[in-house]
């Protein structure tokens, strides 16, 4: 009998030649291979296993996985009974454990084999040593951590932005200012944040214009930004933006470094303010000096004059005796800026000092058709002061709002206490009003919103305040007045005095 078997060497030769291909590949591989059966029985392992493992292949043949220490027995178990149930291949990354018993970190690539009747029948697992890769990424996280403790420990405002303005990391500080603590702002530009917080909106898209002209100068820029804050206040940021570029010129980033100089800026304007006053305090003593000489010859003269002037023509000399006054009451001003003053503090009664301010005042608002009046609460306490300069206050303050009120109207003086410490004094009127932007800076010296004004008065005013351990704050609103708060404080109760001495005598 003769039987061809032509094909049946054909699939033998087949089978040889894939035998070949495996195990040339098993040989070839860096990565680690091991071929088990169902029972976890190890068929095959490859030379790349014997050297990362450190078993040969006659040790682990025939022996359940060794690998897989203890505690990841059960983790093993189940991972191998989903991909017998699915039949899918499986990619995850774990830790095995090495024939010397150190661990080391594996990809782990499992795969199972299926017969022709579509049954596993064993696995095929391939195995990555990526140890020094995760050591890189426990590096990286490490130096990722301490640059966001830097950063964060920083005064000033940090921020990275990628190429296209969008935020990439921010420190603490920067999300406090623009309040993000709990925005996802990772991967947004600023006018995409504005939506957030509607605020911040005109602040966002000025930055966002502002990176862009860094960009445009292709340098370092440096300016000073201010960002305003819920409470009405504002921060002044001195800022630095450093943009960074590929090697083919397209953008790769922004660094923006901001320092808050608020109160730096706040420092400078004191010390202008400080060598003004002084140049003030230069000329006044000047001025005063060559002024007071002359006054004094032309006062006595005029005196002189008064017995032998004729009756028709007296009202010349009362005009000049007013005028020379009223350029005395100047040159004193002047001196009280010059030099300071001996003053004697004594306790007095608020309201009746304000009664008296109000006579002094009276003649020049029933002039104008303006009517005072006086609100006071009852429980109004003495308080200690120098009369003449808290009446010179007062005085000035009323003239002010007097000469605001060009169509007459109505100045409602206010006396109230804030608490047991403190005694509020309130002007309100119905004046022409003082734009916002100007306030802050009424009380400097040659600083007057009136045209034939010098500064003086209020300047003066805003000093005797604060010598008396007060303070003044100025509200208004153009065409409806204007609100003048004099804030002084209560001296301590007699009793309460004794008391103080007492106990620290004890």
């Amino acid at each position: 009998m003769i039987k061809d078997i032509t094909k049946n060497k054909k699939i033998e030769e087949d089978l040889q030649l894939t035998k070949q291909q495996l195990d040339l590949f098993l040989k070839n591989t860096i990565d680690s291979i091991i071929i088990f059966d169902l029972q976890r029985n190890v068929i095959k392992v490859n030379e790349a296993f014997e050297e990362v493992f450190g078993w040969t292949e006659q040790e682990v043949i025939g022996r359940e996985l060794s690998i897989v220490p203890d505690f990841l027995v059960d983790e093993c178990t189940d991972i191998i009974r989903k991909i017998l149930n699915s039949k899918h291949v499986m990619s995850f990354e774990t830790v095995r454990q090495r024939k010397d018993g150190s661990l080391i970190d594996v990809s782990c690539f499992i795969s199972p084999i299926v017969n022709a009747k579509g049954n596993v029948t064993a696995f095929v697992s391939i195995l990555r040593d990526i140890t020094e890769r995760k050591q890189m990424e426990e590096a990286l996280k490490e130096s990722e951590k301490r640059l966001r403790t830097l950063i964060n420990s920083m005064p000033d405002l940090v921020l990275f932005k990628d190429g296209k303005g969008r935020w990439i990391e921010a420190n603490d500080y920067a999300l406090s200012c623009f309040q993000f603590e709990n925005v996802p702002y990772r991967g947004k530009k600023d006018s995409e944040l504005a939506t957030y917080n509607e605020f911040y909106r005109d602040t966002l898209f000025y930055c966002e214009k502002s990176d862009q002209k860094t960009w445009e100068n292709n340098r370092v820029t440096r300016s000073e930004e201010v960002i305003p804050q819920p409470d009405g206040k504002s921060i002044t940021f001195d800022v630095i933006k450093v943009p960074i570029f590929y090697p083919n010129g397209r953008r790769k980033g922004l660094v923006i470094i901001g320092r808050d100089i608020t109160e730096l800026k706040q420092t400078e304007e004191l010390l202008r303010k400080s060598e003004k006053l002084a140049v003030v305090g230069q000329l006044s003593a000047g001025i005063a000096h060559e002024i007071r000489n002359p006054l004094t010859s032309l006062k006595g003269f005029l005196r002189l004059l008064q017995s032998s002037i004729d009756k028709s023509n007296e009202w010349y000399l009362d005009v000049m005796v007013s005028e020379i006054n009223r350029i005395e009451s100047i040159t004193n001003q002047f001196m009280a800026v010059a030099k300071p003053q001996a003053v004697t503090f004594q306790l007095q009664d608020l309201q009746m000092l304000i009664e008296q301010v109000l006579t002094v005042v009276y003649p020049e608002a029933t002039m104008n058709n303006i009517q005072i009046s006086i609100e006071a609460h009852a429980d109004i306490p003495l308080i200690r002061c120098e009369v003449n300069q808290l009446k010179q206050v007062f005085i000035n303050i009323l003239k002010n709002a007097i000469e605001a009120m060009q169509s007459g109207g109505k100045i409602v003086v206010q006396v109230m206490k804030l608490d047991h410490n403190l005694v509020l004094i309130r002007c309100v009127d119905q004046g022409c009003g003082i734009p916002k932007e100007r306030i802050q800076y009424l009380g400097e010296p040659f600083y007057s919103l009136k045209e034939k004004g010098n500064g003086l008065g209020l300047m003066m005013c805003y000093k005797i305040i604060k010598e008396h351990q007060g303070k003044i704050s100025i509200e208004s609103e153009i065409n409806k007045g204007t609100i003048v708060d004099v804030i002084l404080p209560i001296p301590p109760l007699l009793e309460e005095v004794i008391s103080d001495l007492t106990e620290s005598n004890q």
